[in-house]
């Protein structure tokens, strides 16, 4: 304690040192109130559609939910026009409420905000690649985990889907891609045909040329190689500040540390 004390006084004495401590310490709150702002963003959608679909199932209120993003974002589409000018800031951290704010990004940009708003509601999501035409990531789409249901459930909010199935539940993807033809008569919008549920991706692992594939066998070793295919890392990597906030944390603390060190080694 006494030389973290004196640490301290040394870097509050050193104008250098002083401002890079400034520096982290900043930015850290910077991330952590855009997050919190974003965050807000997406407890006060979920919160307004919970207000309206009270007491419901939840495929009642994840359609309702779904319908919302969808309305926002293609309103907001509509005005743009793909012709948004983003800031550095949204250039820079890529976030979702970028996105919403605009109607962007197509599927992948209504799947991650219906993402977000999902997990927002307390479901857990993943967001897949659909093969088409023999090539991952032609479309993008998520499925939710119900509990009411025991089951995973594909949504497409682009084009507001959610299938039943013979039974009269909510399908799951392996279900509409062994009968395809049966669920493609449930779907009444304008529709690509090429999007026939030929197969999906969760995690696109090779992406990161070491470091994914490494991943990978790490978590089949763990978990499985059935429950690592089935890992979607998208979802947790939605709120762009909170990572990037707790990527700093973490150098901050090192950079202490090395301080620390540092400042003992010179005592």
């Amino acid at each position: 304690m006494n030389i973290l004390l004196r640490y301290i006084t040394r870097v509050y004495n050193n104008p250098r040192l002083l401002v890079v401590h400034v520096l982290f310490i900043g930015c850290i709150l910077f991330l952590h109130l855009e997050s919190d702002h974003e965050s807000a963003l997406f407890r006060n959608i979920v919160r307004t559609v919970r207000n309206q679909i009270q007491g419901q199932h939840d495929t009642v209120y994840l359609r309702q939910l779904m319908v919302t993003i969808n309305t926002m974002m293609q309103d907001r589409n509509s005005i743009f026009k793909g012709s948004e000018q983003l800031s550095y800031k949204a250039r820079f951290f890529k976030s979702v409420d970028a996105d919403l704010m605009y109607g962007a990004g197509a599927c992948g940009g209504f799947s991650k905000v219906f993402s977000r708003a999902i997990k927002t509601a307390g479901f857990t999501t993943r967001i897949g690649q659909m093969k088409v035409n023999g090539n991952y990531g032609g479309h993008i789409l998520l499925e939710a985990y119900l509990p009411s249901l025991q089951k995973w459930v594909v949504m497409d909010p682009l084009y507001l889907l959610a299938f039943t199935n013979p039974q009269g539940k909510w399908a799951n993807f392996n279900e509409v891609a062994a009968n395809w033809p049966y669920y493609r008569a449930q779907i009444t919008v304008p529709y690509n045909d090429q999007y026939d549920y030929e197969g999906i991706r969760y995690t696109n692992w090779s992406k990161l040329p070491v470091a994914g594939p490494l991943a990978y066998q790490a978590l089949a070793w763990v978990k499985g190689k059935a429950n690592a295919d089935q890992f979607s890392a998208r979802p947790y990597l939605l709120d762009h500040y909170r990572l990037y906030k707790w990527i700093l944390i973490a150098l901050y603390i090192v950079n202490v540390l090395l301080g620390i060190v540092w400042f003992a080694k010179q005592k």
